[in-house]
């Protein structure tokens, strides 16, 4: 009896020891496996953030302000995009954005400005065609539109003609009747610009004749005729209609109407039929600008014209946006240049 106790216990003794081994070797074959997981994460971290880090640095990374030079003054329909683009700009790349204005001389100031100016990024144009283009045949200008580095056009936009409301002036008619009878004035944005030469092309299909009063700006031509200081002014047909409750306007210079003021007939559509000019506001950097300061430029413009609080502002102020990119926007104004040059006669 004692044998055969003797015995079990001897069995229970070793099967526990077994017991014992295999718990240890199980907890070494477990912390093996660990060590070796912890290593390869780690790993696998360190090229991870080295990978992500070289994405981040591709391209050009401003490290200093971006002055937008505005051809005309501060408040004008330019300005105002710029500003209403400036806090997502910033937020995008990373650095402020200063609006700078240099009206005058119809965009001749500004334009030979940047055309002057570091080709890096840091300085860019905010203008309008073919205000520019105009402006460089009529004043030989040392600068050439389609040469720059094109970023982005925001819209389209025609010209109209208006007048002061309550104006004896109420149509196209009346207009062509009043140059016959009394002295008429017209508040363009500056001589020898694109709003004098639609003006020029009127007055000759029409076979009439007024007064050109300059301006440096289309804000101030409001204004003029809005105190009576003109007659009518020839401008960017949104100009007009941000101060609809005191201008009134008698047509737009497009062959189809506007969206933002459907019940307002095109010039055409009155029985008149000229060549009309149409109206771009636009970022354009010094030719020479480095392609991929140019391309960050039109990543970060592109991603702010989409945002909700620019197509709002578009939407409010009247504006028919129409976004072109880089060499899209470059063609555009290469036309523009083609098309003013057949009308050189009337700037010189």
């Amino acid at each position: 009896m004692k044998k055969n106790v003797k015995r079990i216990w001897s069995l229970l003794l070793v099967f526990m020891m077994v017991l014992s081994l295999a718990a240890c070797g199980g907890g070494k074959q477990k912390t093996d496996t660990t060590d070796k997981t912890s290593t390869d994460t780690e790993a696998t971290t360190v090229d991870t953030t080295e990978d992500t880090t070289a994405e981040e640095t591709t391209g050009w990374i401003p490290a200093k302000p971006i002055h937008i030079v505005n051809q005309s003054e501060a408040g004008s329909g330019t300005d105002l995009f710029v500003r209403t683009l400036q806090p997502w700009l910033q937020q995008e790349l990373g650095v402020a954005i200063v609006c700078d204005s240099a009206p005058g001389s119809g965009g001749k100031i500004a334009a030979t400005q940047l055309w002057n100016a570091n080709p890096d990024g840091y300085a860019l144009l905010a203008h309008s065609s073919p205000l520019t283009t105009v402006t460089e045949i009529s004043k030989d200008c040392e600068y050439h539109i389609p040469d720059f580095e094109h970023i982005i056009s925001f819209d389209v936009t025609p010209y109209a003609v208006g007048v002061k409301k309550g104006s004896d002036i109420e149509s196209i008619d009346d207009l062509i009747a009043a140059t016959r009878t009394q002295k008429v004035s017209n508040a363009n944005s500056g001589l020898g610009g694109a709003q004098y030469l639609q003006s020029m092309i009127m007055k000759d299909a029409l076979g009439i004749e007024y007064d050109e009063v300059p301006y440096n700006g289309s804000a101030p031509c409001g204004l003029a005729v809005m105190n009576g200081d003109t007659t009518i002014t020839v401008v960017a047909i949104d100009t007009l209609l941000n101060n609809s409750a005191e201008i009134e306007v008698l047509a737009v210079l497009a062959d189809e109407r506007y969206e933002a003021a459907p019940d307002v007939p095109t010039i055409k559509e009155l029985g008149y039929d000229f060549p009309c000019l149409t109206m771009r506001r636009g970022i354009v950097a010094p030719p020479g600008t480095p392609p991929e300061v140019v391309d960050r430029l039109i990543e970060a413009f592109a991603v702010a014209v989409e945002t909700p609080e620019f197509q709002e502002y578009a939407a409010n102020t009247k504006v028919m946006l129409d976004i072109k990119l880089g060499d899209e926007y470059q063609a555009i104004n290469q036309e523009y240049y083609d098309t003013v040059m057949q009308y050189v006669d009337y700037l010189r």
